[in-house]
């Protein structure tokens, strides 16, 4: 009978030891007013500066940032840009369209089940985008100027841009350089 109290005693303590609430990781910022890489700031001045306002219901295509030196080349950092974007224009009411989706979902062992891909075979097909935002970076010992512009698919016209730099931080400089910060 004693075994058994200290048994039960114990398993108590074990899972309120289980069930105790560990704080949240310090340095972590997760607000939306966070905009350390200027991506809230682009999307605000693309939509400022359109010369067309019909134009935020037409769909949007956002593609991957590159580096200015080497316009076939980006980094996490340009992929990162994408993505953020693509938020960022959401919220502000732009249709945004994901043309890397893939025809089918499917699922790869050991990763999950996938939607996204680069591969141009599974791809689910051409879009009926209307406007492009492309961008550009170029990184300096204390900043990176970052360029953006909203160009109609039908013509070469750009329809709005925006132009501004972001202090080089460690992270940044390690996103553009490849190496994770994770």
């Amino acid at each position: 009978m004693k075994n058994r109290l200290i048994a039960v005693a114990l398993l108590a303590l074990f899972a309120a030891g289980c069930s105790v609430r560990m704080p949240p990781p310090k340095n972590i910022i997760t607000s939306e007013r966070d905009d350390r890489f200027g991506t809230l700031y682009i999307a605000n001045e693309i939509n400022r500066n359109l010369q067309k306002r019909d134009i935020m219901a037409a769909p949007v295509i956002v593609t991957t940032f590159v580096d200015l030196n080497d316009l076939g080349k980006t980094s996490v950092f340009g992929r990162m840009m994408a993505e953020r974007l693509i938020d960022e224009l959401n919220k502000q009411g732009f249709k945004v369209l994901e043309v890397r989706r893939a025809q089918d979902l499917f699922m790869k062992k050991d990763v999950g089940e996938l939607i996204l891909t680069r591969d141009v075979a599974e791809l689910a097909g051409s879009s009926n985008a209307r406007t492009v935002l492309a961008g550009t970076y170029v990184a300096t010992e204390q900043s990176v100027i970052i360029n953006a512009r909203l160009i109609d698919t039908k013509s070469p016209q750009v329809i709005s841009t925006v132009s501004y730099e972001v202090a080089m931080t460690q992270e940044i400089q390690g996103l553009i350089q490849g190496t994770s910060p994770f």
